[in-house]
């Protein structure tokens, strides 16, 4: 029998401590399938066994989950919770999930965003079958997060989601790791239109106007550092015929001096809504063009052949491994890291510095001038010297539309005359 409350009815007895905003009309739409269980106690035998749970931990989550089962209210919220969050990242939905607690709960209370995301894996994994994607790809997605959380909670009885947002993912599968790289879809959301031109196929990235940017092209205060004398202002003046914008250089900085488009000759390829996949680069060797190339075509045809409702562009990423600033440390010719960012059009972000601080050298609040520790990288050397001498660096995002994945491996976006620019307006603010 269903017991349905309206929204604010529920909301009320749950008693959560946190839910994210625009569930109420998505709480309206829901229909239920009138499961009586939240998760399938066979697909529970079969993780207890795979990761030799012990019985008392067994135990505890079976506990868990029967507190929610019992409790006719909390459970048929906690349904609506599952189906959303497991169409949620294909839907590029803006809702932020992440750890929650309902008040109602009053033993295992704390096991709850824990128990909702493991609700998430079989009705994931059953949407996946019915789109007829084949079982090995999938298969393995949520145990990345899962053995790790079963182990400490067995070992320390620590039931707590670390990154719930980023496990959500893996827990829903809706990342897909295709050869070197991760994919998930993303929806594109910032302040420039791309274009292509019709005969040379070239493309240009146009910022749009109103926003600030010191004299080195990065966003005004990043990293706290301002450039009062050398800022300006990106505008954008469109008539009939052309457009004059700010270009972003694809070696990730905005130039001072507008570009002037004819609109016949270029036609727009990206804009704000537009759906790309977001690209994650998982740890370990192989981070190469090579690789980026191959990854990025397995996703395409992926997500073509099995997702053919989304209209995907092309790819996004942000990451300290994309700062240009890097290659006026590293050998240009020998460097991963630097031959990979050239196969990107590179822009700049209001992300400044703590994502390398933190996987340079450990801590985003790291600070290797004033508190300088025993390095053992060449890079943390390079990065601290340059550091030393007052500039910063910074996360940039880039984008790779669909046409150019052939092309990586011969720098489809940045020229040489990009790179020469480059080099004469990095640190200019200082």
């Amino acid at each position: 029998m269903e017991l349905r409350l309206d929204f604010k009815e529920s909301i009320a007895y749950c008693n959560f401590d946190y839910l994210p905003e625009g569930l109420e009309e998505k709480y309206k739409r829901y229909k239920p399938d009138n499961k009586t269980t939240l998760i399938p106690r066979k697909f529970l035998s079969t993780i207890f066994e795979q990761y030799q749970i012990p019985e008392h931990t067994q135990q505890l989550l079976v506990h868990g989950i029967e507190e929610i089962e019992n409790d006719e209210k909390l459970f048929f919220f906690t349904t609506f919770l599952v189906e959303d969050m497991c169409s949620a990242r294909n839907r590029c939905d803006e809702a932020f999930y992440t750890n929650m607690t309902p008040g109602c709960m009053k033993q295992y209370g704390d096991l709850y965003s824990f128990l909702l995301l493991l609700a998430c894996v079989v009705p994931s994994m059953e949407l996946l079958e019915k789109r007829g994607i084949p079982r090995e790809y999938y298969e393995k997605i949520p145990h990345q997060p899962l053995g790790a959380q079963l182990e400490k909670l067995a070992a320390h009885g620590d039931s707590k989601v670390n990154d719930f947002p980023w496990d959500m993912n893996f827990y829903t599968c809706s990342i897909f790791r295709l050869d070197r790289f991760l994919f998930i879809p993303y929806r594109f959301d910032d302040q420039f239109t791309m274009f292509r031109h019709v005969k040379t196929k070239k493309v240009i990235a146009l910022r749009h106007a109103g926003e600030e940017f010191r004299s080195d092209g990065q966003r005004n205060g990043i990293n706290d550092v301002f450039d009062s004398r050398g800022h300006f202002i990106s505008v954008w003046d469109e008539n009939a015929d052309c457009i004059i914008a700010n270009r972003i250089n694809p070696m990730g900085f905005v130039e001072r001096e507008p570009t002037s488009i004819v609109k016949k000759e270029w036609e727009p390829v990206l804009q704000k809504g537009d759906t790309l996949l977001g690209l994650h680069i998982p740890s370990g060797p192989g981070y190469t063009p090579d690789r980026l190339r191959n990854s990025m075509a397995m996703a395409i045809e992926l997500y073509a052949k099995y997702y053919p409702e989304l209209i995907i562009k092309g790819f996004w990423s942000a990451s300290w491994l994309y700062d240009t600033r890097l290659s006026l440390l590293l050998d240009n010719e020998k460097s991963n890291i630097v031959q990979v960012q050239r196969q990107f059009y590179n822009y700049p972000t209001f992300e400044g510095d703590s994502m390398l601080r933190y996987e340079a050298f450990g801590d985003r609040e790291a600070d290797p001038v004033q508190s300088p520790v025993q390095f053992t990288t060449s890079l943390q050397k390079a990065a601290a010297a340059y550091m030393k001498t007052g500039a910063r660096f910074n996360t940039l995002s880039m984008i790779v539309l669909k046409e150019e994945i052939e092309k990586i491996g011969s720098m489809p976006y940045i020229t040489a005359a990009d790179i020469d620019q480059f080099l004469e307006t990095v640190d200019s603010h200082l």
